[in-house]
């Protein structure tokens, strides 16, 4: 639970992570150990007719007189057979585990919880421990726990009981099947009650999860900050990012094929290619300041100016750096450029 009365905010996206990557992760003992229970009760359903089959076998060749005759074999019979009744069931049990834990929290490899933490020793955190609303409801469930263990084992030992004497006067097969199948009844039985008592248990596991990983607010605008940058930094950055965009642009204003001008406040740079380009192309556009250096810069490279407020200020308005313009104005771009490619070719 969240010791801080501070931390009353959600945790992050981030705060989970980081939590995960330290093993802490949502998980309750009791799913698996239900599921386990319930996958042992139905394989058993499926199973034991054959390993009742693979016993009896054994039984007759331990029994007969060949298998004195070779003790070598007789070993290796034996180690076989023991595989065979033991190693489904085990396989089984260490599947369902696994599974049991991957369905709450996925996979998960990391060391950190291995690693000694000095609140685990310390006296003063140990007594809190002691009195906490987890330690209560461990009790509480364990306590459930005994109460149905001892219910459901003292059904089962009675119901055994009173069918045991009459076992004496039917043959082996059916005392087995007896035994066997009420096993298998009273492994099905913890299975069933066990589902109830690990919902519970994992619907605590999960609120205890999220309380310990509350924050508080100043943690959360810490982190916050984090990630975003400090304000100062996010503005240097974004300043450095213009600029480099700025010399981007400027370095195409030499490449255009014209400057058309307000001609103070409005300036955009002109390219097309034809073949390249199904229309001319914006490659730099600014004003005030920004219109003046691209005008400059197309003066010192040799770049016609065209001075035509309104198609200036049309052209900034509807396109940006990049972008090809607008079909309404293909035709009076059309004209200018018509015009100055008339000129180069007298030249």
């Amino acid at each position: 639970m969240a010791k801080d009365p501070s931390k009353t905010e959600k945790a992050t996206p981030r705060r989970r992570q980081k939590a995960r990557e330290e093993g802490q992760v949502l998980k309750s003992q009791d799913v698996p150990i239900a599921l386990s229970l319930i996958a042992v009760s139905i394989s058993l359903i499926f199973y034991l007719p054959f390993a009742f089959y693979k016993l009896k076998e054994y039984l007759y060749y331990t029994l007969s007189q060949s298998a004195f005759h070779d003790i070598s074999l007789l070993v290796l019979t034996s180690g076989y057979v023991f595989l065979i009744l033991i190693l489904p069931i085990f396989f089984l049990l260490m599947v369902v585990g696994v599974l049991g834990n991957v369905v709450q929290f996925g996979f998960l490899f990391t060391l950190k919880p291995l690693v000694p933490k000095f609140s685990n020793v310390n006296p003063v955190t140990g007594i809190q421990r002691v009195f906490s609303l987890k330690t209560i409801f461990e009790t509480v469930k364990s306590s459930f726990k005994l109460l149905i263990a001892v219910g459901v084992g003292y059904y089962a030992v009675t119901h055994v009981l009173s069918g045991f004497s009459s076992l004496s006067f039917i043959p082996f097969d059916q005392q087995v099947e007896f035994l066997a199948r009420n096993s298998v009844i009273l492994f099905l039985t913890f299975g069933l009650l066990s589902i109830p008592i690990a919902g519970v248990d994992y619907l605590f596991r999960r609120w205890e999860y999220e309380e310990n990983l509350k924050m508080s607010k100043q943690e959360v605008k810490e982190e916050r900050k984090q990630q975003e940058g400090h304000p100062l930094i996010k503005s240097a950055i974004r300043r450095r990012q213009r600029e480099i965009a700025m010399k981007r642009m400027m370095a195409e204003v030499p490449k255009a094929d014209v400057v058309i001008t307000n001609p103070t406040h409005y300036a955009v740079a002109l390219k097309y290619e034809r073949g390249k380009m199904h229309a001319p192309k914006v490659v730099a556009k600014g004003v005030d300041n920004v219109a003046l250096r691209i005008r400059e810069i197309a003066v010192e490279n040799g770049v016609p100016i065209e001075e035509n407020p309104e198609l200036a200020r049309a052209l900034y308005e509807s396109c940006d750096v990049g972008d090809y313009i607008p079909e309404e104005l293909y035709r009076a771009v059309a004209r200018i450029l018509a015009r100055i490619y008339r000129q180069r070719k007298r030249i």
